[in-house]
């Protein structure tokens, strides 16, 4: 036990300390990072004009096109020297139509005849320009009339491979995801901009970037992938520099609904994932200063969920040392995670939901996923309606529920009954059973948020907890699927008293509404004393 508690306590301080560095001493120490390791170029001569071919990819986007063609016709660069390409992904509305109308304006449509996803039609676009630079944006990022004088200019370094533009995303929602975007997306500027004093800029961003048009590396498109964080990467990695130009701004909105920017973040981990051991060149040590800049903004920023899960369960061994320390840093996360899920601190349910949706995108990157196709998100400035989908809290409780298997709906209801054996000791002495029921209210295919109750009896003794409950089926099988638990509630019976578990275990699907499940865990109650448990049975939703 000893030796577990020494190791706990190593896990515990360097996961600490790597959330601590990612999300507070680096964005902290950037600017002087910066000021200290900047780069030293001539000054920009602003005469730079050399032919900049425009690549859209578009898909369904008939509520902004138009406006976004008009926006682009009314940029101050020489029209001799701008080409407009824009990529109609199978549209299944009047997309095509719309872009075919400013034909005579130089507007240029590539249609594809079904959707095959935006990484091909980059691809496609890619092989029709006759650009020097490559300038790619979103259908809906609006651009102020200089921003293709702007944005051009650090290409008159002939070591300046790709700038990335400023966006400015603004809010109209008034969800929590949304205005946490806002938020979130205000500081993330800003290390651009510190890490773009560096010339080495990690990852540009889809809405407004440019690059060298011999420098581009084709999009893989038989998984899902970070177009702009793919193809700015393959320039630092080919020895070139990436840049931030603060002054070519674009405007964009965020996401209609909570739900859709969590579906976003989601496609956004899985996509990272996928192809994450393509960046880990950039960790080159003998490029110390962009090693440093991709681990400590990107990589642990991707690893933040595995190390808050890990930091947790550290913790939670180290409250058997009974230092105050440990117990009340417990408590803090504890009720951390509470005020995130209960939505009592709009930042610290930004920063909970996107962890998640971070770590579902990981084990979602595990999965055989289809090539092509777009999964677009109704925004601010569509013209067309969408119904806002209404958010749930539940007392002081919520479940995080990572599944594949359970099908969106209202409510789904699931009774269990599992026999097994309850212990205190290394040796099972004691039989044990259990009988519940949970209410799950899903936030979408994968989330869900419950109550709950179950049946005990340990040593002749009756207790009925009534819980919220965390419970995480890893989407990794189609069969056989790994489950974290989790409890924490008051127990009612002879003797009242707080109670909390925490289990790993099996779910074994037998049919869309029945699985088999065995699960094994650590119960506390707080009056009776501590238990291992070791449980078998079948769990069904009805």
């Amino acid at each position: 036990m000893t030796s577990i508690l020494f190791y706990s306590e190593i896990i515990y301080w360097i996961s600490l300390l790597l959330i601590v560095h990612c999300y507070l001493v680096f964005p902290i120490t950037l600017p002087f990072v910066s000021e200290f390791f900047k780069r030293k170029h001539k000054s920009f001569s602003g005469n730079y004009q050399p032919k900049v071919s425009i690549l859209i990819s578009a898909f369904n986007e008939e509520g902004i096109i138009e406006k976004k063609i008009l926006n682009l016709l009314e940029l101050d660069y020489p029209k001799e020297k701008l080409e407009i390409l824009i990529g109609d992904d199978g549209s299944s509305d009047r997309t095509a139509e719309i872009i075919l109308r400013y034909k005579d304006q130089g507007i240029r449509l590539i249609q594809a005849e079904k959707n095959a996803g935006k990484a091909a039609m980059l691809n496609r676009l890619q092989k029709e320009a006759q650009g020097e630079i490559l300038l790619f944006c979103d259908a809906n990022t609006l651009f102020f009339p200089n921003v293709a004088r702007k944005i051009v200019a650090p290409f008159e370094d002939p070591k300046v491979g790709c700038s990335c533009g400023h966006l400015i995303l603004s809010d109209y929602s008034g969800s929590i995801l949304g205005q946490g975007e806002s938020s979130y997306w205000d500081l993330e500027s800003e290390i651009k901009r510190f890490e773009g004093v560096l010339d080495r800029l990690i990852g540009g961003n889809g809405a407004l970037y440019a690059i060298r048009s011999d420098l581009y590396t084709p999009l893989p498109i038989k998984k899902s992938v970070m177009d702009d964080f793919f193809i700015t990467v393959k320039v630092l990695q080919k020895g070139y520099f990436s840049t931030f130009v603060s002054t070519a701004i674009g405007t964009e909105q965020t996401s209609k609904e909570s739900i859709g920017e969590f579906r976003r973040k989601v496609r956004i981990g899985r996509a990272n994932f996928n192809f994450l051991l393509s960046y880990l060149p950039l960790l080159n040590p003998f490029r110390p200063l962009l090693a440093y800049l991709f681990f400590s903004h990107k990589l642990l920023r991707w690893f933040t969920p595995h190390l808050g899960i890990i930091l947790l369960l550290s913790n939670l061994f180290l409250i058997f040392t009974k230092k105050p320390l440990y117990f009340g840093s417990f408590i803090f996360f504890i009720l951390l995670i509470f005020t995130g899920a209960l939505r009592l601190i709009p930042s610290a349910y930004y920063f909970l939901s996107m962890n998640i949706a971070i770590l579902k995108g990981f084990f979602l990157s595990f999965l055989r996923e289809k090539s092509g196709g777009w999964q677009r998100e109704a925004r601010t400035d569509d013209q067309t309606n969408a119904v806002s989908i209404k958010s749930i809290s539940f007392l002081i409780c919520f479940i995080l529920s990572l599944s594949v298997a359970v099908p969106n709906a209202n409510a789904i209801l699931t009774m269990d009954l599992t026999v097994g054996a309850i212990t205190t000791a290394p040796k099972p002495d004691r039989a044990n059973i259990s009988l519940g029921g949970h209410l799950w209210l899903p936030i979408d295919q994968m989330i869900f948020i419950g109550v709950g109750g179950n049946y005990q009896e340990i040593d002749k003794t009756v207790f009925v907890p009534v819980t919220g409950s965390l419970w995480i089926r890893l989407p990794i099988g189609k069969q056989i699927l790994p489950v974290v638990t989790g409890d924490f509630g008051y127990a009612i019976g002879k003797e009242h008293q707080v109670v909390w578990n925490a289990g790993l275990g099996i779910d074994i699907k037998n049919g869309d509404y029945s699985s088999l499940i065995l699960m094994a865990g650590y119960q506390k109650l707080k009056k009776k004393g501590d238990y291992i448990y070791l449980r078998a049975g079948i769990l069904i939703e009805i």
